[in-house]
């Protein structure tokens, strides 16, 4: 046969359509093992996009009014599940270090959020009226609403007196209500969900926010997204048990691949006797048997990562985080997946390729 590199020519047949050939001679098998792998392609893909919604949400929530870090019950399943009670901003804000409070109810109420400001403190002072006025309802400029339209909050009907823009992207998509007119809505009279804080300037954040928390034990003082997870406790358990569910699908997927692969060597013995015969090098076989396994593997991870974003959509979107969190898929998400996809391949490829390249010709020709 004749080969040269750049497309590898074997006779008439290139490299990748000798791989794709080779692959196609048990197309049933193939493809179970690309299903097994896809699956765990989507579990990864899909834990890692939650999980960076969850922290993208936690940033916005945190600094809902530009404030420096936010205060939350800890241990809750999701962040509108916070309790604290309303004396709290006023002891916060003795506390030296700290500029101003900002005491925020959230309610998730027909599909829309609905933050709780109090008028005087500085969350609901930023806000900037891009127009109408500042009336008793105010929606957020992503929120799709216009001044005079009327939005029906908890079976209350409100008119949008004016359109606001915080810079914040979680904020922009709901509305504002007078803190106590949230708080009846939510029949929690006298009750918070954080405590936004500002910083004096010059102070440190890490050395107030350790202050507060050493007052405060079962608050959770959040001055980063990565440490959502204090919050969410529901966050928490996806994540941990998914990376557990991950490295099993590593393992079973590695063990997958490698059994279609040894079966796929001990079925062409002959074959590979004969190109051995014919002057192929142990170290071309062994990146034959490679190819197919990526190609398998990457067959799986374009599927996986489609099945992800469908997972990733219907899990959340059946779950209590629904209107609190969107799945988030970055580059770096769909990097994870395809190195599960070379870890699986190079995995399952290693015993076969070294279990072909041991062959000598004269064994592999014998082979009946």
């Amino acid at each position: 046969m004749q080969r040269r590199s750049g497309g590898r020519i074997l006779g008439k047949v290139t490299w990748f359509g000798l791989v794709w050939k080779n692959l196609l001679r048990r197309p049933a098998r193939t493809a179970l093992t690309a299903a097994g792998v896809a699956l765990g392609v989507a579990l990864i893909v899909a834990l890692l996009s939650i999980t960076a919604g969850v922290q993208r949400t936690a940033n916005d929530l945190i600094h809902v009014g530009r404030a420096d870090f936010g205060l939350f019950q800890a241990d809750v399943t999701d962040f509108a599940r916070s309790e604290l009670p309303n004396s709290l901003g006023a002891a916060v804000a003795r506390t030296p270090g700290v500029a101003e409070v900002a005491r925020i109810k959230l309610l998730v109420t027909n599909g829309s959020l609905v933050f709780g400001l109090d008028h005087s403190e500085f969350a609901y002072r930023r806000l900037v009226i891009v127009k109408g006025t500042r009336g008793t309802l105010l929606a957020g400029d992503h929120s799709g609403r216009r001044v005079g339209d009327v939005v029906t909050l908890a079976g209350h009907s409100y008119d949008v007196a004016g359109i606001y823009h915080s810079g914040d992207r979680f904020e922009d998509l709901g509305f504002v209500l007078p803190l106590l007119d949230v708080q009846k809505l939510a029949k929690r009279l006298g009750e918070i969900t954080t405590v936004g804080v500002v910083v004096t300037l010059g102070a440190s954040v890490k050395d107030v926010a350790a202050r507060l928390r050493a007052r405060y034990p079962g608050i959770a003082v959040v001055t980063e997204p990565g440490q959502a997870v204090k919050v969410d406790t529901s966050s928490r358990l996806i994540i941990s048990t998914g990376w557990i569910v991950s490295l099993l699908a590593l393992i079973v997927g590695g063990i997958g691949v490698t059994n279609t692969m040894a079966m796929s060597v001990f079925e062409r013995i002959r074959e590979i006797g004969i190109l051995r015969a014919v002057g192929w090098r142990t170290s071309l076989v062994a990146a034959l048997i490679l190819s197919e396994a990526l190609a398998i593997c990457l067959l799986a991870l374009a599927v996986g990562c489609g099945l992800a974003v469908l997972a990733a959509d219907v899990f959340v979107s059946h779950s209590a985080l629904s209107s609190l969190i969107s799945p988030a898929f970055t580059v770096g998400t769909f990097a994870w997946g395809l190195a599960f996809a070379l870890g699986v391949a190079i995995i399952g490829a290693s015993y076969p390729a070294w279990r072909a390249t041991r062959l000598t010709p004269v064994e592999a020709l014998r082979h009946e």
